[in-house]
């Protein structure tokens, strides 16, 4: 169901804002979401950094993990328990096999869709299949899995079983150079697009790494970013970009001019928010204190981490500071208004 109440109309496309999914800890809630994909039949897949400090706390749900859940607010499990320490990718196989990659121990981990463990691969280097600080994950329509292969400035490229194949990238500044790439993500063309975390933006590859083109400046253009962490490409090749720094998700033309800007609109509770809301009278109390501009701004982005976008055009960022998802649906059929002169 989606709530048409916060609808935005920019370029002739609207979104609607659909709902919020979760809150802080809890048994149904997240802790620090940061890599969010979607699954088969409406599933989706989220990792959660935890909240304490050695990440192996007396508390699970503080910990590190894996939260499987459905896009209409089911929770259905957890895992991933002392596996993790640092989930910073997450993509799922033809399978339903889920890849996570763990940027502490710079390895891919990858589960069944009930959370057993199937395999693992990689350590830490800057050799080939070896990761540093590996991060964002993408399957092609090959069936390939490309890795973000942060520290090292680079992204590989696997067989599903973590068979070396290829690579590219290097250090640098300079338009097809990295630093610190994050998220990724591949089009229905082929072409790969990476954040470069430490440049302030988003390039466009061919799958051999050539350059094409980047989205996104240091400069206040109003497509500006600060530290983007994710990318996703929506069914009509409109590029979203989770600009971490600023708070919110920028929207470009695939041409790369800025559509505009989501900045979050989690104005009502989750369904887990409202129970936890309702069966605790402290947390009563203390929402009595929230002014009307406290509502909105709690409503809005807290370092958005992650996105993922479906064939529907549901689009869902991880809100980590927030500790919730937020969920957009892009509304293909909207036809503007006439107006005769």
């Amino acid at each position: 169901m989606v709530n048409k109440t916060f609808t935005k109309t920019v370029g002739g496309r609207t979104w609607h804002y659909s709902h919020s999914i979760g809150h802080h800890v809890g048994p149904n809630g997240f802790a620090n979401p940061c890599p969010v994909v979607h699954g088969p039949d409406n599933l989706l897949y989220v990792g959660n950094t935890g909240l304490t400090e050695n990440h192996k706390g007396p508390n699970p749900i503080l910990n590190p993990r894996i939260t499987k859940l459905t896009i209409e607010q089911e929770p259905l499990a957890q895992f991933g328990y002392g596996d993790l320490v640092w989930p910073q990718g997450l993509a799922v196989d033809t399978s339903g096999n889920i890849y996570c990659s763990d940027a502490h121990g710079h390895f891919v981990i990858v589960y069944d869709s009930e959370g057993n463990m199937l395999d693992r691969w990689g350590q830490k280097g800057s050799g080939q299949g070896e990761f540093k600080a590996p991060s964002g994950l993408s399957f092609d329509k090959d069936g390939s899995l490309w890795v973000v292969d942060s520290g090292n400035h680079r992204v590989q490229k696997f067989t599903v079983d973590g068979k070396y194949i290829s690579e590219w990238g290097s250090h640098g500044s300079a338009p097809g150079k990295l630093d610190q790439p994050w998220g990724i993500t591949i089009d229905k063309r082929g072409d790969v697009y990476v954040v470069d975390w430490g440049n302030n933006r988003v390039q466009k590859f061919t799958q051999d790494g050539t350059y094409i083109m980047t989205f996104g400046s240091d400069i206040d253009d109003g497509g500006q970013l600060s530290r983007p962490s994710d990318v996703a490409v929506d069914s009509e090749g409109d590029v979203y970009v989770v600009d971490w720094g600023n708070n919110r998700v920028q929207v470009y033309y695939s041409d790369g001019d800025i559509i505009t800007g989501l900045y979050g609109d989690a104005h009502v509770f989750s369904e887990s928010a409202q129970e936890v809301m309702d069966t605790n009278a402290d947390y009563q109390q203390a929402f009595r204190r929230v002014t009307p501009h406290d509502l909105v701004q709690l409503g809005l982005f807290e370092r958005p981490r992650g996105i993922a976008i479906d064939e529907a055009d549901r689009i869902v960022v991880t809100d980590c500071i927030r500790g919730r998802l937020q969920v957009y649906v892009k509304d293909k059929e909207h036809v503007p208004p006439q107006f005769n002169l």
